[in-house]
């Protein structure tokens, strides 16, 4: 591979994703480990540094905002430590929760704000820059900021060819692409908050990657963001600011739903719920029961679903699909379901506008889960309960993998929550 010193090293196409380039890097770096774990991959950049030194982009020093002229920095909201209630494990604990699941540590968040400033999708990382283009707002920048003295592309460039808008820009895009439904709702739209107003002003945009899905715009316009209020960046692409706002939780991402914080439910529930709640206009509701399907997905699918829909259908549950049901509707869905049944996925993250009488049964496969619906449920109050099927069809990577549910073992040990 040659010298540890860089010195047969090139700077990095723009074409390079960021989680390769790092692990590009770090090979000739002679690092070991898993280079690209994004809990450690700033650490890993400047130890990448250490031996590389710099290959583009010399005259960018990333930097704390205290250290830019004209970047201030505010708490918006406090950290914030509670006790969820204890889930309950129906067939043995899930590998994605730990001994500290049931505690909800939601921390700081703050709040960059900086005059003149931009708002650099470089690569998929985003950046905060200083008007003159010499600095880099690390803490408020993506973990991966330092490869912008990796990559080929002179960042001096992508501000030149900047879009400018003279008024205020708020950054809502980290470093999860593709944007995923459940990223969306409850990391990115919440930021909005740091504005520190319900609807977004007249002189007021956000920026995020480009958008490929209808739910996508059907959110942002719940939120209060028109379509004429959204910046697209593609990568190595920037915008500049009159005024722009970027929040700390961009280079530390607190998920699963910043751990149910109370500022984030209460946002997301009062602003994108009752909006949806308004548009739907349900009368008088009747709570129901539903099982929510991942037939139409891509993976993670129940293959003897139709024999589980039947079992749970004589228990008064109906099944329904969210890929093509509307926003509004998802939402009104589960504000008035009673129980949700359904395999992990994107789609549960609506019972962030569930009632807090509402129960939900998680279906894990044993190889892949997160405990993030737990966090929300549990969060706000409601009853939680996770099902392990260990019937698993493996698929290309785990996090797809298909499952067979043995009904009459899952309805024994359901029964008394469904």
């Amino acid at each position: 591979m040659g010298p540890a010193d860089g010195s047969d090293l090139r700077p990095l196409p723009a074409s390079l994703g960021k989680i390769e380039a790092v692990r590009i890097l770090s090979t000739h770096a002679g690092l070991r480990g898993e280079a690209a774990d994004t809990d450690q991959v700033a650490d890993t950049i400047v130890e990448i540094g250490r031996a590389l030194g710099r290959l583009s982009n010399q005259h960018v020093d990333l930097v704390d905002c205290a250290q830019i002229s004209g970047a201030s920095s505010r708490l918006a909201y406090g950290e914030h430590v509670r006790e969820l209630p204890k889930a309950t494990h129906l067939s043995g604990v899930p590998g994605c929760f730990t001994e500290a699941s049931h505690i909800a540590h939601s921390p700081n968040l703050r709040v960059l704000e900086m005059a003149d400033g931009y708002i650099c999708h470089y690569r998929d990382g985003p950046l905060v820059v200083s008007a003159d283009g010499e600095f880099v707002a690390q803490d408020f920048s993506s973990p991966f900021a330092g490869l912008v003295h990796y990559y080929e592309t002179p960042l001096r460039q992508v501000l030149a060819d900047a879009v400018r808008i003279e008024g205020t820009v708020v950054a809502l895009a980290d470093d999860v692409r593709p944007i995923n439904f459940c990223h969306l709702l409850v990391d990115w739209l919440p930021r909005m908050t740091c504005l520190g107003e319900r609807r977004l002003p007249s002189d007021t945009f956000v920026v995020v990657p480009p958008l490929h899905a209808a739910y996508q715009w059907e959110l942002l316009r719940l939120a209060g963001v028109s379509e004429e209020r959204v910046i697209q960046l593609h990568p190595m692409q920037a915008a500049w600011a009159r005024r722009l706002l970027a929040p700390s939780d961009v280079r530390t991402l607190p998920h699963p739903g910043h751990k149910a914080a109370p500022w984030l439910t209460d946002y997301i529930r009062g602003t994108l719920g009752f909006g949806a709640l308004l548009e739907n206009n349900h009368g008088s509701p009747v709570r129901r029961k539903y099982y929510v399907s991942r037939g139409d997905a891509a993976g993670r699918r129940v293959v003897n679903e139709a024999a589980l829909i039947a079992s749970l259908a004589a228990l008064g549950y109906q099944a329904v699909t969210l890929v093509e049901m509307p926003m509004t509707q998802q939402i009104a869905t589960f504000a008035f379901a009673s129980h949700i049944v359904g395999p992990h996925g994107a789609g549960l993250a609506n019972i962030v506008f569930a009632h807090r009488t509402t129960t939900l049964v998680e279906i894990f496969p044993s190889t892949y889960g997160t405990a993030a619906y737990y966090v929300l449920a549990a969060g706000l109050g409601m009853t939680y309960a996770s099902y392990i099927s260990t019937s698993v069809l493996p698929a290309s990577r785990t996090q797809l993998d298909d499952i067979y549910i043995d009904i009459a073992d899952f309805l024994a040990r359901c029964r008394h929550l469904l």
